[in-house]
């Protein structure tokens, strides 16, 4: 398995890295006027997403992965940039740390159960009134259908329980599933890449 998350790790900026330029533009352009505040990017792969926004004068970023792998490239990258190696789903962050938490292209992956923890515990870490930001896949009737091609087939080839939980992610209507309204209200949505994938912000809404 090891050896699996090397490999993963060395090919994914290669192959990714042009395809999601566009995506990661999007999402720094929705974070412009939060560039004082503290961000983290939960299972942050190789740190792209927080490298770009820290060339755009974004300072206080944090980026956390479960990937030893994964973080080696981050940790190359930009040493500005607090970098963690924790589970997701039980970080070691205090309660209402950040103003925004983003979670890209992480939760479609995971089983149903690690989809909820993550969501929970980003609610944990997030201010009062703070934000969500999450990067994932939808499938209805605004994804085109040569987006459901290019998607179902670059999930195929991740295969196994990947993709098991990918197709289970959208059976079940992806983050609408997920989110508790009690929570989170979503505050604006966009889609890129033939609709099919999505930005999404949400507020937090405080328990108490």
């Amino acid at each position: 398995m090891k050896s699996n998350n090397n490999l993963m790790a060395k090919i994914y900026d290669p192959i990714f890295y042009l395809p999601l330029k566009s995506i990661r533009i999007a999402v720094m352009n929705e974070l412009l006027k939060y560039k004082e505040k503290v961000i983290l990017d939960l299972c942050c792969g190789t740190g792209n997403q927080l490298n770009l926004l820290s060339k755009h004068g974004f300072r206080n970023l944090y980026c956390l992965d479960i990937s030893d792998s994964m973080l080696e490239i981050a940790k190359r990258s930009n040493s500005s940039i607090k970098i963690y190696n924790e589970d997701a789903t039980k970080t070691s962050f205090k309660n209402k740390l950040f103003d925004v938490v983003i979670i890209s292209f992480a939760i479609h992956e995971k089983n149903r159960n690690t989809q909820q923890a993550l969501i929970d515990e980003a609610y944990r870490i997030i201010k009062k009134d703070g934000f969500m930001l999450v990067v994932d896949y939808v499938f209805d009737d605004k994804t085109t259908k040569f987006g459901r091609i290019v998607i179902s087939m670059i999930e195929g080839i991740a295969g196994g329980e990947h993709y098991i939980n990918f197709k289970s992610y959208i059976q079940n209507d992806g983050l609408l599933s997920l989110i508790e309204k009690d929570k989170f209200k979503l505050v604006k949505y966009n889609r890129m890449s033939f609709g099919a994938v999505t930005i999404s912000i949400y507020q937090k809404i405080p328990l108490f």
